[in-house]
């Protein structure tokens, strides 16, 4: 398949608050983008044309893939075998290998083990009757999710065998993953591409700093521990080896207190906290997500200076707004979109300097976050 030329329809699926980014570059560069989504996400206000529906209705997703030159999947909820059959309708660069793991959890277990890369212990249950004993075996505490990948999908920790309706409404009529719970000395997450020329990129790698299960920041760091780097590095290799395809692959990575590294994640979709600028980077993120959906080649990207990327979410947006006055070195990003989930970031801040030290200190001393 040839690349794409400016003047061609994106057909983009699905989406969070980001994808506004993408298609305004999108647009910068010549292209057109209509978008499908369904009913309760996101609108992107920048699409020249978008589509309600369902992603289980595959008449309307193939109408859709037939308008457009290319399609973007930016979901997990798309049947694979309707990936499949989409891909007959319209050029569809990415890989059904990763859509699988981003979709089936135990498919992911089970991908990461036949590639000798470090899993918490797991299991998978069918009914509620076997959730005690697999307990048992692993051990609490416990995270609990659905196998398969499901919107808002609900994860909750087990401390006890205790089990309240939450658990039972959860593994109800469904098969359940449940992984023991990895205290984490530090949380890191990779993105890593592979376009069309088959060339293969590992962005910066972030260590991210959570508050309470929420993203406070991710570090972009020339500095960081270079046994950590060559470890992180090490797991994308042998994941990319495995993957075909024009695609981004995101990893989320915790390094336990003995030192020794999991994976936690492996994703199709793209993550918050690689939502570098071209200030950071050569291209940014956004441009290399619009490059690997139009076939396009995707340059070196070593950081360029140290960095932050902080979301800005709905309760923080009238302090976020005051420091775009007192903090005009500081880079705003509001996504271009209506609705959306609570919980979802709206925006992002860039911090861009010499010392990820300094810029740290400097975002605590702001206020943001109080």
């Amino acid at each position: 398949m040839s690349q794409l030329l400016p003047g061609s329809i994106i057909g983009i699926i699905g989406g969070d608050s980001q994808i506004s980014s993408v298609i305004l570059m999108a647009k910068r560069l010549g292209y057109r983008i209509y978008h499908f989504r369904e009913k309760d996400e996101p609108s992107v206000l920048l699409a020249e044309k978008e589509e309600i529906g369902r992603y289980s209705d595959r008449r309307a997703l193939f109408n859709f893939a037939m308008q457009v030159d290319t399609i973007y999947i930016l979901t997990n909820e798309i049947e694979i075998d309707t990936i499949v059959a989409l891909s007959g309708k319209s050029r569809y660069y990415q890989s059904f290998e990763l859509a699988e793991i981003s979709q089936n959890r135990m498919v992911e277990k089970l991908f990461l083990e036949e590639h000798a890369i470090n899993v918490a212990p797991y299991g998978m249950i069918t009914s509620i009757g076997e959730l005690p004993s697999l307990l048992s075996s692993i051990g609490f505490p416990a995270v609990l999710e659905t196998n398969r990948f499901r919107k808002n999908n609900t994860s909750m920790m087990l401390y006890d065998h205790d089990m309240d309706d939450q658990v039972f409404q959860l593994v109800e009529g469904q098969s359940c993953m449940v992984t023991a719970f990895v205290p984490a000395q530090r949380q890191f997450s990779l993105t890593i591409l592979r376009d069309y020329e088959d060339h293969i990129t590992i962005l910066p790698i972030t260590e991210d700093v959570y508050v309470d299960g929420t993203l406070k920041y991710s570090i972009a760091s020339k500095r960081m521990n270079p046994e950590w780097v060559g470890e992180l590095r090490t797991i994308a290799s042998k994941l990319m080896r495995s993957i075909s395809g024009s695609t981004l692959v995101s990893i989320q990575v915790v390094m336990a207190k003995n030192g020794i590294f999991y994976v936690k994640k492996v994703d199709q979709l793209p993550f918050l906290q690689h939502q570098f600028s071209a200030k950071q980077i050569p291209q940014s993120f956004s441009e290399i997500i619009l490059r690997l959906a139009t076939g396009l080649g995707v340059l070196e990207s070593g950081l360029i200076e140290e960095g932050l990327i902080v979301p800005i979410y709905r309760e923080m947006l009238e302090k976020a707004h005051v420091l775009t006055i007192l903090k005009p070195h500081w880079e705003f990003e509001y996504f271009q979109v209506e609705g959306g989930n609570p919980g979802e970031a709206v925006g992002v801040i860039r911090l861009t300097g010499a010392s990820s030290v300094d810029l740290v200190n400097e975002l605590e001393l702001s206020g943001l976050h109080d």
